[in-house]
C-alpha cells in the first residue's frame, strides 16, 4: 500500500510539474503572438508610409492642411522616431515626446510621462499601435488638443 502511495504521489507532483511547464509555455506562446500582431501592425503601417513618400508626398502635408504647426508626439519607438526624423527640415515643431518608459529612450529631444506636465500643442500624434482609445483618453483628461493615431494621418494620403 505505502508503495501505491509513492507511486500515486510521485505521479501528482509530476503531473503538477507537467502543468506548471505547460502554464509556462502558454504564457510564452500568448506574449509571442501578441508581439507578432503588434510587429505585423507597426509592418502595414510602414508599408503606408513608404507608399507616401514613393508617390512623391510627405506627412508634413497633414499637418500644414490641419493647421497643426506644433505638435508631440506620443510613442518614441520605431514609430515615433520615424515620425520625428520626417518632420526634421518642415514647417511642423516636434516640442516633445511623450513615453512611459522615458529613461529608455535616447534622443536630444525633450521626452516626458504623462505624470508630468504637458505643455500646449496643437496636436498630439499617438504612434503606438494598440491601446489608442486609452490613451487618446487619458491625455484628453491632461491637454486641449487633437489626439491623433498615426494609422489615421496615414490613412488620409
Amino acid at each position: 500500500m505505502k508503495k501505491i502511495v509513492k507511486i500515486i504521489g510521485g505521479l501528482s507532483g509530476v503531473g503538477g510539474l507537467i502543468y506548471l511547464v505547460a502554464e509556462w509555455q502558454q504564457k510564452c506562446i500568448d506574449r509571442w503572438k501578441e508581439q507578432a500582431e503588434k510587429n505585423r501592425a507597426m509592418f502595414i503601417l510602414m508599408d503606408q508610409w513608404v507608399n507616401i513618400r514613393q508617390r512623391g508626398r510627405n506627412l508634413e502635408e497633414y499637418f500644414l492642411k490641419n493647421e497643426y504647426h506644433r505638435i508631440a508626439v506620443y510613442g518614441m519607438g520605431v514609430l515615433g522616431k520615424r515620425l520625428i526624423r520626417e518632420l526634421d527640415n518642415s514647417k511642423i515643431q516636434v516640442a516633445y515626446g511623450i513615453d512611459r518608459n522615458r529613461d529608455m529612450v535616447y534622443t536630444d529631444l525633450e521626452v516626458v510621462t504623462t505624470e508630468d506636465e504637458l505643455k500646449k500643442v496643437d496636436a498630439v500624434v499617438v504612434t503606438v499601435v494598440k491601446d489608442f482609445d486609452a490613451i487618446r483618453e487619458a491625455l484628453s483628461k491632461k491637454m486641449e488638443c487633437q489626439v491623433i493615431a498615426i494609422e489615421d494621418i496615414l490613412g488620409e494620403f
